[in-house]
């Protein structure tokens, strides 16, 4: 994912939750706001219930690997974030892509052509 896309700063996290809407799966959370640029940010939480270090880390890459084929199909002009739940890191990588297009289409960000 190139970097262009990520939410960094706290400031965009906070207004993502404070403004946006969630969708939730077994999984992960989805959590998503409009934002004035005109591309989409994407930001991956992981809290300290998921597990250690070494674990949340895990969990992160293994989110942004199942999301960044996703991108091309999210409409442009929002924020997202993508919050783990503990199950994230014993499910299969499959699952999890299966879940983030769920989330996606469900929260109506999903576009046909990429």
């Amino acid at each position: 994912m190139d970097r262009s896309y990520s939410l960094k700063r706290h400031k965009e996290f906070r207004y993502t939750y404070a403004r946006g809407r969630a969708q939730s799966a077994p999984l992960f959370t989805l959590v998503y706001a409009k934002s004035r640029s005109e591309t989409v940010r994407v930001g991956f939480s992981v809290s300290k219930r998921v597990g250690n270090a070494v674990q949340r880390n895990r969990a992160k890459r293994r989110m942004r690997a199942c999301v960044t084929p996703l991108l091309g199909h999210v409409s442009g002009g929002v924020n997202v974030i993508f919050v783990a739940k503990p199950e994230v890191l014993d499910a299969p990588f499959a699952d999890l892509g299966r879940q983030a297009e769920t989330l996606i289409r469900r929260a109506g960000l999903w576009r046909d052509e990429p």
